[in-house]
């Protein structure tokens, strides 16, 4: 009888033993998922990306760097549109150089949006001058993205 009873004591310690290392390993693996997802969707927040920018490439519209005829009215077709999961459009603006001068800010813009699109004129003036235009649109981490084009008149 006593050997009954001390072999069940010692099968009861035994099964206590492994129900430790299960509850163990269980809360473990447990904190190990928890502790993941947390890291995950914390980095998923900080990721900016910089806004998508670029012209519209339609007739009647310039796309890419070219020569216009002097006095010729030149339009530009810009968009922006946010290529992050949390990176809205908030501001933007249109530089200009004059023959390979400094850039001079002519338009600034501030909006909240997913995309941008608008169409520009300008006025050029005698041949032989060269318009560069430079589109910078930011997001609201204040990343910037940019989409330029030179104009020369003849």
């Amino acid at each position: 009888m006593i050997t009954a009873l001390i072999s069940y004591v010692c099968t009861l310690i035994e099964l206590l033993r492994t129900m430790k290392k299960a509850v163990l390993y269980t809360l473990c693996f447990g904190l190990f998922v928890a502790l993941t997802m947390q890291l995950s969707s914390c980095s998923k927040k900080d990721i900016t990306n910089p806004p998508g920018v670029g012209f519209n490439v339609i007739d009647g519209y310039i796309s890419s760097d070219t020569v216009l005829y002097r006095h010729t009215i030149a339009t530009i077709w810009v968009y922006a549109h946010k290529l992050g999961v949390n990176d809205l459009l908030d501001s933007g603006n249109i530089k200009r150089s004059y023959n390979g001068g400094p850039d001079t800010v002519i338009t600034s813009m501030k909006f909240v949006s997913t995309g941008y699109s608008q169409f520009y004129s300008y006025q050029l003036g005698d041949s032989g001058n060269s318009y560069k235009y430079i589109f910078t649109f930011y997001n609201q981490n204040n990343v910037s993205g940019s989409d330029s084009l030179t104009i020369t008149t003849n």
